[in-house]
């Protein structure tokens, strides 16, 4: 089974996701799949993958597919955080970096800040 999404014409967003069978799908990455997708259930699909070794990222309904990026791309989660383009994923401004793993607390983001806070 391959996983196709649906996408928006005019920004690309996911709209749904179906699961499409080897058979009429093709080997990953082929135009059939997607062709099989658009003549039976209309509109723009583009196969994803689980695992993420192809597309990047493996998508949710939001989502977005990147064709200069040929992934998929999370809604920007606050205005501050920049996209890498390698992986698709989205990252806050450095400093601070990534967010810290100190046990026993639970960091979030705060945007007024531009920093990693703990949660109460």
């Amino acid at each position: 089974m391959k996983i196709y999404c649906k996408l928006k014409p005019s920004t690309k967003e996911v709209l749904q996701m179906r699961l499409i069978g080897d058979d009429v799908a093709g080997p990953d990455m082929s135009a059939e799949g997607e062709e099989y997708c658009h003549n039976t259930f209309g509109g723009e699909w583009k196969q994803c993958s689980e695992d993420g070794s192809f597309r990047k990222n493996y998508p949710g309904n939001g989502w977005f597919y990147r064709e200069d990026l040929d992934g998929f791309v999370a809604p920007q989660p606050y205005p501050s955080w920049v996209l890498d383009e390698s992986t698709c994923d989205w990252e806050a401004p450095n400093p601070p970096g990534p967010m810290p793993f100190e046990p026993p607390y639970v960091f979030t983001w705060d945007e007024g800040t531009q920093s990693w806070v703990p949660e109460s």
